[in-house]
């Protein structure tokens, strides 16, 4: 076959070993939870030291002040998801943020705040709940002590990170963002320029001792280190200094949400999704529509098949947007929104020759109507990593800031970087997803795990924003349904639905974009590159139940790294 330009390949090797795996956004990540299972800790000890070495090493994208969920399937059969998505300010208000005309979209969440009070600053900050969603996993699930798992984050804080090309890059293309702050600056601009390897040389370092100071007192004190005493009343005063609502009232009542995940059964395995506000329920119905049709005729890739992926994601993100809202504030009829017969009626709607118009299912809530859209700027502004260890108990996290740098406010004294997270509710009052005090806001958060025959084969995710769903969803379809190992899913070409065009690898080849167009699809061709990132950036992990081998993969267009012992 003849080609008329040079191709750019990129790929990773397949991570195999015969005990323990992870998947993570940094090197370092990974061998912190590798060594809590070698010695002797579970997948959940290994998660919690992941978790927070993550949130040191990659702290723009995750961190002590941010938010997130955990999803744990024990090889004994149980199974939670443990929900530390932060709340809302108890003075926070539906009509707080002043708005208007206008496109000042952030690159996730809602736009149409005035001076992006939403995304930037003291009013973007929700309760932080990471610290104490780690601390609840661990001591319920996890078999170690919190100091020995914080050793390697306190670590790293304390010694520094190294600086390498492609993380030298983020933070100069964040450099306005930074410089928003005086202490972020400090502690991630050298003299006011981003640190930047150069050959020859050793790279530049950063170092955070303050936020090892706020580790070891967390290590010492649990969770109550972090949310009562002096680590909070710091946080709490300097957001209310900078003109904030945040207060420690707020952070010493703060506690995560242990729930059941949403379970959704596709072809052979059950599918443990995030249930509720998260992108899970997004995934699930899409998941569930696609169980009624065969993909595998159609072929992997193919515009028949790309189609019929498109019809079932536009669907999930048509509720999503109308009725989606924390749980204990909306009245949405989660029961029908999630069952086989909805996903029946909704595929029922489907044309398999022409793309459809989609507007929300009925039924779902007596409260709402169709809502806002986000937006469709999405970029990779998360982390996501996988356990699994010699025993089979999986554990599949996501967690984040929100933006990259998150509210960009970092306390002094503490080295804690907080969230802007407010970002995810929609700024307009009277809608499932508006602000109230004590409120999680929809996120789009969708990672799963796979079992079959009860034991867990597959746990993947990705950060990306809203495209983080469609990824999730292909990840599962490309192993489940097509029969990929894990390296080879994480670099499929990816589409997704979350804007109101159908955003298309341009991998998948002009031919199938054509088709696509002429089943009456509006398709934007993408580059897949390392930076901008079009997609979401996913990792996961596989067990062969047969051989007992544990597989990982990542990204190769992405920081991201699969070990194992």
């Amino acid at each position: 076959m003849f080609s008329s330009e040079t191709t750019l390949r990129v790929s990773r090797d397949l991570a195999v070993s015969r005990n323990t795996m992870v998947a993570a956004k940094h090197p370092l990540a990974v061998q912190a939870g590798l060594d809590m299972m070698s010695k002797g800790g579970n997948a959940i000890d290994a998660a919690v030291a992941t978790g927070f070495a993550i949130g040191v090493v990659e702290p723009w994208m995750s961190g002590v002040g941010g938010v997130g969920f955990m999803t744990i399937q024990m090889a004994d059969g149980r199974r939670t998801v443990i929900d530390y998505f932060g709340r809302a300010p108890g003075a926070a208000t539906a009509d707080m943020y002043t708005l208007e005309e206008g496109d000042n979209q952030t690159t996730v969440g809602f736009g149409g705040v005035k001076d992006q009070a939403n995304a930037f600053g003291p009013l973007s900050i929700l309760v932080p709940g990471m610290v104490a969603g780690m601390c609840h996993a661990l001591k319920k699930y996890g078999t170690m002590d919190l100091e020995d798992v914080l050793q390697p984050a306190i670590q790293f804080a304390e010694e520094g990170f190294p600086v390498d090309w492609l993380r030298g890059m983020l933070i100069a293309s964040q450099q306005s963002t930074i410089a928003r702050d005086d202490e972020t600056a400090r502690i991630f601009l050298e003299n006011g320029s981003p640190p930047a390897p150069l050959f020859g040389t050793e790279p530049p370092r950063i170092k955070q001792p303050e936020l090892a100071e706020t580790l070891r007192t967390i290590a010492a004190q649990g969770s109550d280190g972090f949310y009562k005493g002096d680590v909070a009343q710091k946080i709490a005063n300097h957001v209310q200094k900078l003109g904030g609502i945040l207060t420690a009232d707020d952070m010493a009542g703060f506690e995560p949400v242990e729930v059941d995940p949403l379970v959704v059964n596709y072809r052979d395995v059950e599918l443990l999704l995030l249930p509720y506000q998260a992108g899970g329920v997004n995934t699930g119905e899409a998941l569930q529509i696609l169980n009624g049709l065969d993909l595998r005729s159609t072929g992997f890739n193919s515009a028949a098949t790309l189609h019929k992926i498109a019809e079932a994601s536009r669907r999930g993100y048509a509720d999503r947007n109308a009725y989606i809202g924390d749980p204990d504030t909306v009245d949405t009829d989660w029961a029908r929104l999630n069952s086989e017969a909805y996903a029946a009626e909704r595929r029922a709607e489907i044309d398999l020759q022409k793309a459809t118009s989609v507007s929300p299912g009925s039924g779902i809530s007596k409260q709402f109507g169709p809502g806002a859209d986000p937006g469709n700027k999405d970029e990779g502004c998360t982390t996501h990593y996988s356990v699994v260890d010699g025993d089979g108990n999986m554990v599949s996290v996501t967690q984040t800031l929100t933006l990259i740098f998150g509210s960009t406010v970092t306390v002094p004294g503490t080295g804690v970087m907080m969230n802007d997270s407010m970002n995810l509710f929609d700024p307009v009052p009277g809608r499932a997803n508006s602000i109230a005090p004590g409120k999680r806001p929809a996120s789009s958060m969708a990672h799963a795990i796979a079992v079959r025959d009860g034991v867990p084969v597959l746990g993947v995710g990705a950060p990306g924003g809203r495209r983080i769903m469609d990824t999730c969803m292909q990840m599962v379809l490309d192993v489940i349904e097509f029969g990929m190992d894990i390296q080879e899913a994480c670099e499929a070409p990816l589409i997704d639905c979350s804007s109101g065009t159908l955003l298309a690898d341009e991998r998948v080849g002009p031919e199938t974009i054509e088709q696509l167009r002429a089943m009456g699809h509006s398709v934007t061709p993408a580059e897949v590159t390392f930076a901008p990132r079009a997609f979401a950036s996913p990792t996961g992990v596989q067990v062969d139940p047969g051989t007992g081998l544990r597989y990982g993969g990542a990204d190769p267009f992405g920081p991201g790294i699969a070990g194992g012992r």
